[in-house]
């Protein structure tokens, strides 16, 4: 729930949705409930259970954000992630961008691959 609250509110506050319907499952990943909340709501909800708070997240998302901005070369391909033990991010360059990802965003845009 955590986690999940989380990327859901981020994604959805950053984009001014104001409603978002969520779904938790079981440890056998079925469906148990549906929750239907109002974005700005979730914020609160979390803060009351010590998860995480809005506004850290933010200003983590915009130190991120703006360190890309400033680092990243226009058509050139990079791979973001979280290094073990998850306590930092590394910027990788890449030679090219993952077939399983420029399969995907051809297939999005209906392209043949």
């Amino acid at each position: 729930e955590r986690e999940k609250l989380l990327k859901f509110w981020i994604q959805s506050f950053l984009a001014g949705v104001p409603y978002i319907v969520v779904g938790f499952r079981d440890d056998s990943g079925r469906l148990v409930r549906t929750e239907r909340m109002r974005t700005k709501d979730i914020n609160q909800r979390v803060k009351l259970k010590g998860y995480w708070q809005g506004g850290v997240c933010l200003a983590f998302a915009d130190e991120v954000l703006c360190w890309l901005y400033g680092t990243v070369k226009e058509n050139e391909d990079y791979i973001l992630q979280f290094a073990p033990p998850f306590a930092r991010l590394e910027l990788l360059q890449a030679n090219s961008c993952p077939d399983v990802i420029a399969d995907h965003v051809l297939e999005l845009r209906g392209m043949e691959i």
